[in-house]
Order: C-alpha cells, then structure tokens, then sequence
C-alpha cells in the first residue's frame, strides 16, 4: 500500500494508504517516523504507527489531566480507558509510574485532607470517596488517621450553616439530619446537638 499524509491545523497529520484515510497522529510522531510519504506500506507497520500514536496521546492526556489535579491510578485509568485502547492505557499508566507522577498513597492522604477541611466529611465518608476512587482499604484508613478530625465541629458548622435554631421546624430539622448522615456522621453523634425527638 502506498502511504500518503495531508498536515492539519492543528499540529497532526492525517494517514492514508492508497488513498483512503485511516487515522490521525501527532506531528512530532510522524516526523519522527522511519515513514515518508510514497513508502510502500504493510498493514502490520501501519498498525504500529497507529499503536504508538495512541500510545503518545494517551500519556499526553493523562498529563493534561494531572495538571489539572490529582488523580488516583485507578480514576486516571477510568477516563483513559474510555477513549484509548488497553495497550495505550498500560503505556501511559507505566511511563507515569516510571516518572513517579502517580502515587496512591500520597492521593489519599491529599484528598482525605481536601474532603475534611473543604466539605466537612466524616471519616465514614472520607473513607467512601477513597475507596471509590480505587484506594485501598488501608491506606484509605491510615489517610483517615492522619486527620484531626473533630465531629462535634464538623456537626456544628452545618447546623450553623443551615441556621437550625430550637424553634426550627421538624422538616427543617430532618433535612439537616440527612445533610449530615450523607456526609458521614452517625445518629448519635447528631442527636446530641440536634433534638430530633420533638
């Protein structure tokens, strides 16, 4: 097959074999190709110049997503996963490793500490989020250690925020109530500063 190329405008170049379009890769990876237009082409050398393509993509978009926060292995492979193949996903999570950008355990205690002093969430539920984003078991538990968590204040500053005073109605009492259970705290925690036997 006879390999022909068209630039686009932004940075990539089209590929195609006799004629017909295949794919699209990044300039810097065609001009670092052995390819040149006019080559006479396999089918087997297009697919490895379509794999390292996706191989670049992927690791570029899994750096994009890391400037703009942290990730967990297990979220970064989640997003990966639903626009690249499985071998580009394993290279892209593999050159990070290599380069020491994806730590688990470091993500845990960052966002254990993000979601306690930003959303006020309770250990239980601190413990949830981690867990949901692949984290282990322990290392979501000593992340949740690592905190000062104090639940009389986190309880205190919701009923402050939802301005619950005694003469709040039992409506307003209950939204508080599930407010507060969704983000962690136990029922006998928030009985002792919310009355909900009236």
């Amino acid at each position: 097959m006879e390999l022909g190329i068209s630039a686009t405008k932004n940075n990539k170049i089209k590929i195609y074999a006799d004629g017909e379009f295949l794919f699209t890769v990044p300039a810097v990876i065609w001009y670092s190709s052995r390819f040149r237009e006019g080559d006479d082409v396999t089918e087997e050398e297009l697919e490895g110049l379509k794999s390292e393509a996706d191989c670049s993509q992927a690791f570029d978009s899994a750096m994009r997503m890391l400037s703009l926060r942290a990730h967990s292995e297990f979220e970064l492979k989640s997003k990966l996963k639903q626009k690249f193949s499985e071998e580009a996903v394993h290279h892209a999570i593999g050159k990070l490793r290599e380069l020491k950008l994806l730590d688990d355990e470091k993500f845990a205690f960052m966002y254990a500490e993000e979601l306690y002093r930003r959303k006020g969430f309770a250990p239980k539920r601190i413990i949830i989020e981690l867990k949901n984003r692949g984290i282990a078991a322990d290392t979501a538990e000593k992340a949740v250690n690592s905190l000062d968590i104090d639940r009389e204040i986190g309880i205190i500053k919701v009923i402050e925020k939802y301005h619950l005073t005694n003469d709040s109605t039992p409506k307003e009492k209950d939204r508080v109530i599930r407010r507060l259970l969704n983000m962690g705290y136990s029922f006998s925690d928030i009985s002792k500063h919310i009355n909900v036997y009236e």
